[in-house]
């Protein structure tokens, strides 16, 4: 058995467990500092690492558009490189920027109509 075969799932995971250890502690440390000084830890909460996951509706919006019209666009250039023979993987690229970008548009196009009618 190779010792490679061994150290790189130990290391793997050492380095996970490592990097989970100090975030949560580093946290904790954080909090309690706050707790400390008086400050109070609900005044902090816009401030997170995950604030794209809260709920923007519009951003949510753009990075639906540009991943499924992306999608589209793979499936596109691969289909017309099948029919028509083409090796060199450029359709594929120029479909995906296109459709990309169209998907950009329509998101500007949506967000400028709501934010008309919320006004």
């Amino acid at each position: 058995m190779n010792p490679a075969d061994v150290l790189i799932p130990i290391t793997l995971f050492g380095g996970c467990a490592v990097v989970l250890y100090k975030y949560f502690d580093g946290r904790n440390k954080e909090r309690m500092a706050m707790i400390e000084k008086g400050v109070s830890p609900a005044d902090f909460k816009s401030i997170s690492p995950f604030r794209f996951w809260q709920g923007n509706t519009f951003s949510n919006l753009k990075w639906g558009l540009l991943f499924v019209f992306t999608g589209l666009g793979l499936l596109t250039g691969l289909q017309i490189e099948s029919i028509f023979g083409f090796n060199e993987g450029s359709v594929v690229f120029a479909t995906i920027l296109i459709s990309g970008g169209l998907a950009l548009i329509i998101f500007y196009l949506i967000a400028a109509k709501k934010l008309k009618k919320e006004q």
